[in-house]
């Protein structure tokens, strides 16, 4: 049962907005720990400093998908237990998706989504 307030949170979008509304979602969980990237090798970059609780990230980006880096992080031997949400609008499930990520959140977020998710991979916020 983790404390929101002590989880770590890498959010990963090209979009400004998106990577804002995901932040303002996560703030109202609890969560005071979230990091932004806008893009896949920005997040690894990310990945190399710091431990994340889980990861966030868009579908569609320019350079790494979100599907291409979930599995970089699934192959990876340090991050590999990171559980990582897709982000989409689309209704997306494709199998490479499917077999690589944890848990697929809609977007645009909501906060009963993102606790649902975080609470299926981590245990409930307290």
């Amino acid at each position: 049962m983790p404390a929101a307030k002590s989880l770590k949170v890498l959010v990963v979008d090209d979009q400004q907005t998106m990577r804002g509304l995901a932040r303002q979602c996560l703030k109202r969980l609890g969560v005071v720990d979230v990091t932004l990237a806008a893009a896949g090798d920005q997040a690894l970059e990310a990945m190399m400093t710091k431990k994340f609780d889980v990861v966030i990230s868009d579908l569609n980006m320019p350079g790494l998908t979100g599907v291409e880096l979930a599995q970089k992080i699934k192959e990876h031997p340090v991050f590999k237990a990171t559980p990582v949400f897709l982000a989409t609008s689309d209704a997306y499930r494709d199998q490479a998706a499917v077999d690589t990520v944890d848990h697929f959140v809609a977007k645009p977020f909501s906060v009963a989504d993102m606790r649902t998710a975080i609470e299926a991979h981590l245990g409930a916020l307290t």
